[in-house]
């Protein structure tokens, strides 16, 4: 059936892609609202490609990337930065590394300059990268006393088994604690390659000034010698698992935390939009609507966060299908009950066409949201690129989720959603067989 149409904004964006000889692609699109730009880098450089005895690799590299330069120190690329009211900011995550550069528009020959020159020319002086592995480690030693992230990084180990996912992109501390100067600098020289960077810049800009600009500076970045044309390692992928897993982990807190689910989908797959529709049906709608929210939290009081979803984890690589809660210890049973209850409901009945509506015009309505900042809009730029969406992506997108249906909805989440293969990690007051008092009855 299909539901009624709305009239919802639909962002519409000026885009012009350049390849330079190099092959390092960049994306353009002004916006005169505001005086200023946002300039974001991108790197596929990403723990995906680091062995698990490096675990960590890619994101210490991407964390010392204003470490210093072979023209700047570590100093004078942030008083350089600061002097012109802008920002800085560098990372490294599961699928790729970068910079970003927020500034002034009168100030955009600075933030390509400063960007090219972390990207092009870092020298990861061997001091500073033991003062960002000391960090590290004591970083890891944190995530160690969150409940929460404890169950997230064991959720991940079993659901993830075989594939780089399996590990938290921070890495572990005995795999920090070995890694040298000298592996930083090969990961750099391995990946940090014009052909394996995309660079996107959105604001107060005219276009073929910046695209002068960017090829005066970037233009002068060398491929990779080891390499006529990069292309990036495979990555051994992970595998949906066919039977139900608990995991009980104890942890002197007095809260339960509980992750239920299993692997999930890549974001190029073609449900993403129907099962987008139903995330937000089943338990990720910020309000009052979503199922989990309104029923385990709103109804029976059982916690102040619970949500679930699979299509927020999808990217290159499968992301993940779960469904939280944190409760009292006493609620375990009736926690994890309802959330599988939930998880086999949107399986098995049809949603409602009040469900349908309220969530696509939520989706529709709130999407608009989203690009309310360049650097919001470079960040989009860039997953258009990586995921083919095409930069008309932002006029599509309503009709795109408008065209869900009922039947849709149930459609996916037989597909993908499986409630009698599920993982069930719990990390809290109890013992490795699930033990919290009397009260161990898990069951529906």
């Amino acid at each position: 059936m299909q539901h009624s149409q709305k009239r919802v904004a639909r962002p519409k964006l000026d885009v012009e892609r350049v390849e330079l000889p190099n092959g390092l692609v960049l994306l353009l699109s002004e916006n005169h609202s505001i005086p200023s730009v946002s300039i974001n880098a991108i790197v596929r450089a990403g723990s995906r490609f680091e062995p698990d005895e490096n675990a960590g690799l890619a994101s210490l590299v991407g964390a010392l990337l204003d470490a210093g330069t072979t023209t700047r120190t570590s100093q004078q690329i942030a008083e350089t930065i600061e002097a012109s009211g802008g920002r800085l900011g560098t990372f490294g995550d599961y699928q790729s590394s970068g910079v970003v550069v927020t500034l002034l528009s009168k100030d955009i020959a600075l933030g390509v300059d400063v960007a090219s020159d972390l990207l092009m020319n870092a020298t990861f002086p061997n001091e500073k990268v033991h003062q960002h592995s000391e960090r590290r480690v004591a970083q890891i030693k944190a995530r160690l006393d969150v409940p929460r992230t404890q169950a997230s990084d064991a959720f991940n180990e079993i659901v993830f088994k075989g594939s780089p996912q399996h590990r938290p992109p921070i890495g572990y501390e005995e795999t920090v604690k070995g890694l040298t100067r000298a592996d930083v600098e090969a990961f750099d020289h391995r990946y940090y390659v014009p052909d394996n960077t995309m660079l996107a810049i959105v604001g107060d800009i005219d276009k073929s000034e910046v695209k002068s600009k960017v090829e005066a500076t970037f233009g002068k970045w060398e491929r990779a010698k080891t390499f006529e044309k990069f292309e990036p390692p495979q990555v051994p992928r992970p595998h949906r698992q066919t039977v139900p897993i608990e995991r009980f982990i104890a942890a002197s807190k007095e809260q339960v935390n509980i992750i239920i689910g299993h692997l999930g989908i890549e974001r190029k797959n073609p449900d993403y939009y129907a099962l987008l529709v139903m995330d937000t049906i089943l338990g990720s709608s910020p309000g009052f609507t979503s199922r989990i929210p309104r029923i385990l939290r709103d109804e029976q009081g059982l916690a102040y966060t619970t949500f679930s979803n699979i299509t927020s984890s999808a990217g290159l690589d499968p992301g993940r299908f779960i469904a939280y809660i944190g409760t009292a210890p006493e609620n375990l049973g009736r926690a994890i009950a309802g959330l599988r209850a939930e998880i086999a409901r949107i399986v098995e009945e049809p949603v409602s066409e009040e469900e349908l509506e309220t969530a696509t015009s939520y989706l529709t309505g709130s999407f608009v949201l989203r690009f309310q900042k360049n650097s919001q809009v470079a960040e989009f730029l860039l997953e258009a690129e990586v995921y083919g969406l095409g930069f008309d992506y932002l006029e599509k997108y309503p009709d795109l989720i408008r065209a869900i249906t009922i039947e849709d909805v149930s459609r996916v989440a037989r597909a993908h959603i499986d409630p009698r293969n599920l993982t069930t990690v719990v990390v809290g007051p109890i013992d490795e067989l699930g033990t919290i008092g009397s009260s161990t009855d898990f069951s529906l």
